[in-house]
């Protein structure tokens, strides 16, 4: 499994990060597979984020009480274009947080 975790400033408004991550995604053309909750992280949002017909699953938590954002790639849910979308979203995800600094 590969983590990637996300820079979240520490002045940084949180409330419209559900909104950043599935903008940042819809840009590179993924559609949400489905979007809940993880048990370990109260309060948390997950999504599995694919792309069509292409093989392949990016997942992607915020934990608003952690203040953290993370993606992750299952070994058995690799798929092409994930390495390059993730470094955009992750890029675009960052930008809008620090943009959205208090």
């Amino acid at each position: 499994m590969r983590e990637v975790e996300f820079k979240v400033p520490r002045a940084a408004q949180l409330p419209n990060v559900d909104a950043i991550i599935e903008d940042a995604c819809a840009a590179e053309s993924l559609v949400i597979g489905m979007k809940g909750k993880m048990a370990s992280f109260p309060g948390s949002t997950h999504w599995h984020f694919k792309r069509a017909t292409e093989r392949g699953i990016l997942e992607i938590t915020f934990f608003p009480l952690g203040r953290r954002i993370w993606a992750q790639v299952q070994d058995g849910r690799r798929g092409e274009w994930i390495d390059a979308s993730l470094a955009n979203i992750k890029q675009a995800v960052e930008r809008k947080l620090k943009e959205s600094k208090r």
